[in-house]
């Protein structure tokens, strides 16, 4: 049986789904970069989103404006020997492993809560384990320095709508903090109001 997050809607409705978009992101009204995003409902009777990329340059330009960027990553090491901005990655990681951490092509848990003749309406779904969802990532400075940026999720804030023959899908994530961490010192902004990240498709690729 399907996770809905709502014991009223029929299992039997809920289709298995696999969509993959092509679309932009928005931060507020800072446009974004266009990625892709898979959409799948019902596999093994659960329900995800995965995003290839998300919008690192459009959050600096709208939040951290006066911070001049050479470099955004967002990468685990390849390699045997990992760069300095892979060793920020990774640490970050670990430093947030009280949560969790959302990355490039990582399929992400969502419920969905409500169902009508045209569209499937998702929401970020928490982990048992994991009630706090992060979005990490790092930059490198025009003067070499590197900084880590974190972003809070608020996972029930954070919906989705998919039509349901795929002509269409938008995904919804509500930010309500920032840290910045620079040599192990961390500033903390709580957003108010809180900022969204809208990705809304162009076209279906698949």
């Amino acid at each position: 049986m399907l996770e809905t997050g709502d014991p009223h809607l029929d299992p039997s409705d809920q289709p298995s789904l696999d969509y993959t978009f092509k679309g932009v992101w928005m931060v507020d009204n800072v446009k974004g970069n266009e990625t892709y995003i898979r959409t799948v409902l019902g596999f093994k009777g659960e329900n995800y989103v995965a995003c290839a990329d998300y919008p690192y340059a459009a959050i600096m330009e709208k939040f951290l404006p006066e911070v001049k960027v050479a470099k955004l990553s967002a990468e685990a090491p390849y390699g045997n020997t990992p760069t300095p901005e892979e060793e920020l990655w990774m640490q970050t990681l670990i430093d947030y492993r009280n949560g969790s951490c959302l990355e490039s092509t990582l399929a992400v848990p969502y419920r969905i809560i409500g169902i009508s003749d045209l569209s499937f309406y998702l929401e970020m779904m928490p982990s048992e384990t994991y009630s706090t969802i992060y979005l990490p990532f790092i930059v490198t400075k025009d003067d070499g320095t590197l900084m880590a940026v974190v972003l809070t999720i608020a996972p029930t804030e954070s919906t989705a709508l998919l039509d349901r023959s795929g002509a269409s899908f938008t995904n919804i994530l509500t930010v309500t903090q920032i840290e910045i961490i620079i040599d192990g010192q961390k500033e903390i902004q709580t957003l108010n109001p809180t900022m969204q990240l809208k990705f809304t498709s162009i076209e279906r690729v698949k």
